[in-house]
């Protein structure tokens, strides 16, 4: 059986007043993606900086394949920040091949990592695109190898061809048995990728499973998808307890979609709506979300 590439009990970090973790309980599997799925501030960066940068935390423990945490553990993670870590004025072979010397990796990786990500060895950094940037950061977090790869946040800012490619190596990296860990609000992204998925709100993780499991939490109900110049929507919260409100669309959980749906076209309509799509659709990720918190991704 795989073994666990991390394992979490009990973690606990706070910012003076302020308790960021209440206790995460979490463990990942070797071999496997794991998405943590939450809001922004729902202390997603603080538990992957704790991982990955060393960052101190009040109580609890955490193990690397067995070991607790500790600078020696450090060498099998690879970590993927948000921000770029590629030094602007240096070209892509300059970079690699600066972040080789202080993770001591073999000379030889620069060459195979610009090769594998298609990276412009002479193109300085700050001339590449999102995409291309995200690629160098993640060779950057390849150089030595590591067994477990974190990323926070990775597909921020890009357009979606940049996206899906991104998801491709991280699907291929996954094949090639590395262990990721990934955080994102992107509902989209989380089901694309995950073997699993842990819920995370407020500082605590309140479900895990495969996204199928998850989405087995929202019962017998469906969604109704509408979308166009919507008004009334106070109104539909009223009558429907579940509604997120996207920009020009809207979803609503209900029950019964066969007597729902005429009930919502009346009220939108009858509020002056311009409804453009409605269709009947599978709960989502978000939609559990939503009903084990009561609010949205967004």
């Amino acid at each position: 059986m795989p073994m666990k590439a991390i394992k979490i009990r009990g973690l606990k970090k706070s910012y003076g007043n302020f308790l960021a973790l209440k206790g995460v309980n979490l463990e990942v599997e070797e071999g496997e993606i794991l998405a943590l799925l939450g809001p922004n501030g729902a202390g997603k960066t603080t538990l992957i900086r704790i991982l990955a940068e060393g960052l101190g935390y009040d109580s609890g423990e955490v193990r690397i394949f067995g070991e607790p945490l500790s600078k020696r553990t450090a060498r099998f993670i690879g970590y993927v920040p948000q921000e770029s870590i590629a030094y602007d004025f240096l070209t892509v072979e300059e970079n690699l091949g600066f972040y080789a010397d202080l993770y001591d990796a073999p000379s030889e990786r620069v060459g195979e990592l610009i090769e594998r990500f298609s990276l412009p060895p002479k193109k300085k950094a700050k001339e590449l695109s999102g995409g291309f940037k995200r690629r160098l950061n993640l060779a950057i977090a390849l150089l030595y190898e590591p067994e477990i790869l974190i990323l926070d946040e990775p597909s921020v800012g890009l357009d979606v061809s940049s996206r899906r490619e991104l998801w491709n190596i991280i699907l291929e990296l996954r094949e090639e048995g590395k262990t990721v860990l990934l955080a994102t609000h992107y509902m989209e992204e989380a089901e694309a990728l995950a073997d699993r998925v842990a819920i995370m709100n407020e500082g605590r993780i309140i479900a895990v499973g495969t996204p199928e499991e998850l989405k087995s939490l929202a019962g017998e109900e469906s969604v109704i998808h509408v979308e166009g110049v919507l008004k009334g929507i106070g109104l539909l919260r009223k009558e429907f307890h579940r509604v997120v409100e996207r920009e020009n669309a809207l979803r609503v959980s209900v029950k019964n979609a066969k007597t729902a749906l005429p009930k919502i076209v009346e009220l939108l309509v009858g509020a002056g709506s311009e409804i453009r799509a409605i269709r009947v659709e599978e709960p989502t990720l978000e939609d559990v979300f939503l009903k084990l918190t009561g609010r949205g991704l967004g």
